[in-house]
Parts: C-alpha cells; sequence; structure tokens
C-alpha cells in the first residue's frame, strides 16, 4: 500500500509540473500575480475557508502548519483534489460572457515524524493567470492615435511546501512551513495598426518567479468541560521578495523577430500578513470556526498607473456536523455536513475604486473504510468585483472532489 501511495505521489507530482492550467476567463489576473488562490484542502473550502483553528485526525490542513498535531503516530494520509470553475463575468459597455475550467487542486501527504512531530508535504497552484481581453489603446505621435489591441495571460504560480507541527505541554502546537514559490507567466499583445505597419506586431513577455521562505503558526487547544474543546489559533508570514527574471519577444505576425532579450527586473514584493482565528467544537460532533486575515500590501509598488496594491481584510466562518452514534441516521450518521461564508478584500485597487468577493461554501464529506479514507465535495458560489467606474463583476461557482486516503504504519495484519 505504501509502495502504491508513492507512485501515486511521484506521477501526481510531475503531472503537476508538466500540465498547463489554461483558462481565459480571470479577467483581473491580467494585474500583479494573478489571483491568489484559497489555502486550504477540500474540508477547508467547504467551511469558508477557515482553518486557522481547524485541526483533525481525519484530515489533513495547509492553512496552519500547527494544525497537524492531532495526526497520530500510526497514521499516513495521501490526499488528492480536483477542481472546476463555471465563471460568468460582465461589464457595464460589453455586456456577459462565460468561461470554465477544470484543473489540479492539491497533492499532499501526511505522516507522524515522532511523537510531537507531525509534517506534511504537498503541492497546489498559489495564484491562476488566464484572459484573453479585446481593447484601444492610444500610440503617441502616430496619425490615428488610438488602435486595436488583443492581450491575453496565462500560467501562474505553485507553492510546494514542508509543514512541520511540534507540540508542547499537551496543549500548544507550534508550527513552521517551509515553502518554494514557482512559476511562469506568459503575456502577450497583438497590435494591430495597418497605416503603421504591413503586419500586426506581438509583443510576448514571459515572467519566471521564485522564492524560498518560511511562514509560521501556532494552536492552543483546551477542554471546556467533558463535552466541549475551544482551540484558538494563529498564522504568520514576513515580508519576502520573489526573485523575478523577464524575457521579452517582439516579432511581426508572419514570424520575424524584432527583438529578443532577457531582462532582470529584481524581484517583487510579498506582504507580511497576519491572522487569528477560533473553533468550538461540541461532543466530536459539531464545529463551528472563524478565522481574521490582515495581508499588508501598502508597501509593494505598482509599475502601472492603471492600480495599485493596497492592504486587505479577510474575514471566514464555517461550521461542520457529524451526526455520528446518538441519532438513527445509520451511514448517513457519519457523513460531515459543512456550510461557510467569506468576505475577501482584493489586494488590487483601480481609479481609486476598491472592491471585495463574497461567497458561500457547502460540502459533504463521504466515510468509504473503517479506517479514516474519505470522499471529499465541496462547492462555492462568489460575487467578486463590481460594475462601477468601468470594472468587471464575476459570479463564480467552483467544484472540487478530492480523495483523502488513510493508512496505518507499524501495524501487523492478523489472519485467523
Amino acid at each position: 500500500m505504501h509502495r502504491l501511495f508513492l507512485y501515486l505521489i511521484v506521477f501526481s507530482f510531475v503531472q503537476v509540473g508538466l500540465s498547463a492550467q489554461e483558462r481565459t476567463h480571470l479577467p483581473y489576473s491580467v494585474y500583479g500575480i494573478g489571483q491568489i488562490l484559497p489555502k486550504g484542502f477540500t474540508r477547508n473550502l467547504a467551511m469558508g475557508r477557515t482553518g486557522i483553528a481547524l485541526s483533525s485526525p481525519a484530515y489533513l490542513n495547509s492553512v496552519n502548519p500547527a494544525s497537524l498535531h492531532t495526526v497520530d503516530s500510526i497514521s499516513f494520509f495521501f490526499d488528492f483534489g480536483l477542481n472546476g470553475d463555471i465563471v460568468k463575468y460582465s461589464t457595464s459597455n460589453e455586456g456577459t460572457q462565460k468561461g470554465n475550467d477544470f484543473n489540479i487542486h492539491n497533492i499532499a501527504i501526511g505522516f507522524s515524524v515522532m511523537n510531537n512531530w507531525k509534517a506534511s508535504i504537498g503541492i497546489s497552484p498559489y495564484s491562476s493567470v488566464g484572459y484573453k481581453i479585446k481593447t484601444t489603446e492610444e500610440i503617441q505621435g502616430t496619425p490615428n492615435g488610438t488602435y486595436n489591441v488583443q492581450k491575453s495571460g496565462s500560467g501562474g504560480l505553485n507553492q510546494f511546501y514542508i509543514n512541520n507541527s511540534f507540540t508542547f505541554f499537551k496543549h500548544l502546537s507550534l508550527g513552521v512551513s517551509m515553502n518554494y514559490l514557482f512559476g511562469t507567466i506568459e503575456s502577450s499583445e497583438k497590435i494591430n495598426a495597418p497605416d503603421l505597419m504591413t503586419n500586426d506586431l506581438i509583443i510576448k513577455q514571459s515572467r519566471y518567479l521564485k522564492k524560498f521562505y518560511a511562514d509560521f503558526g501556532a494552536q492552543y487547544f483546551f477542554p471546556v468541560n467533558k463535552n466541549i474543546e475551544v482551540t484558538l489559533g494563529g498564522i504568520f508570514g514576513n515580508t519576502h521578495y520573489l526573485t523575478q527574471k523577464d524575457k521579452i519577444t517582439v516579432y511581426e505576425f508572419q514570424g520575424d523577430i524584432l527583438k529578443d532579450e532577457n531582462t532582470d527586473h529584481g524581484t517583487f514584493k510579498f506582504p507580511m500578513y497576519f491572522g487569528g482565528g477560533f473553533s468550538v467544537m461540541y461532543k466530536n460532533s459539531l464545529t463551528i470556526s472563524g478565522d481574521y486575515i490582515y495581508q499588508d500590501w501598502s508597501n509593494t509598488s505598482s509599475n502601472s498607473s492603471n492600480f495599485k496594491y493596497r492592504s486587505n481584510n479577510i474575514i471566514r466562518a464555517g461550521i461542520e456536523l457529524i451526526p455520528g452514534r446518538f441519532n438513527k441516521l445509520g451511514y448517513f450518521g457519519g457523513i460531515s455536513y459543512r456550510l461557510g461564508y467569506y468576505h475577501e478584500e482584493s489586494y488590487l485597487q483601480f481609479r481609486e475604486r476598491t472592491f471585495a468577493d463574497n461567497g458561500i461554501t457547502a460540502g459533504l464529506g463521504f466515510p468509504i473504510l473503517q479506517n479514516r479514507t474519505t470522499i471529499n465535495f465541496s462547492y462555492n458560489y462568489g460575487i467578486n468585483g463590481t460594475l462601477e467606474n468601468r470594472l468587471v463583476k464575476e459570479k463564480y461557482q467552483m467544484f472540487i472532489i478530492s480523495l483523502t486516503l488513510h493508512d496505518w504504519w507499524f501495524m501487523k495484519r492478523q489472519i485467523d
């Protein structure tokens, strides 16, 4: 069984590295490093994306590395998730367009290193870029002044991480996440100016970014009485700088290359962030959780006059119910029923206009074996952006399915 897990992991990691996640319906991903995706697995996303104070002996949680303290010493987890998106976006003057895609959401393993040291290794998309825009732009000093321009972009960043959780004094877990952020963002512009040139001019830019860094987390958990347990959590990440390298190619539509060069543009500044959360669990059956996160983008500079970065606040809440044995539902009593809500301010500001992403979530977790193996579903409906000031409003649905495989380590099977 462990050998099968290793084969699956190696295969999946290779697939993530080789697969091109082509998206065309993320209009705000034209700016910055693209659309930043929420952390966490299917359980987190179904519970309003919460996770700072969540932990479980049956699920992994990448929102807070300190959450792994509930993984017992003989358990091994493998989590593989897929997601699909359906997006409808509209503007005040160009009507409505639709898009959809299907991608790998996460791959991770979790296990116990020592009695008080638990670990998880995984990879997942961090941000995504995908857009196709037709517009007009002004070229100064030309006869017509404005010309048709087609813009497109693809790619994004991936995050490979090793999370570690260390337990102290039976009620405190401290976590550290070692991360490698990497990826390529491709963008191109096709300029149609028949009075200036015979062929269309195409400008392609490839931006390579990478960085090693560490994030930190903590959870303090204690019983209130025999039925209620409370967990308080915190996360923190310091400012860090992504190494950035660009390649620019300019050529005519027929293929004649006019310019091809690599340029170094220094670094891209990632913000300092911190967050706090709580969870309350009643009789190992009902869990209520809430998170708050602040990201300080105020010191990240923009090289465009169209937008600037702004510090943002994120609020999330979720609930999970596992009816369990005290009811007469049978198998349905072992299913996890989840709901959530989130409000996330954008880290981008356009023409002094700000906006937020608001959404509701729901999900189910189905146990399929006597150990802790589960199939999980999550559904997310959200509205992002605004039609004011000629901006874009998105209405999206996201579906996630994941398989959490569980196995016992160091246990000999008995044959009667």
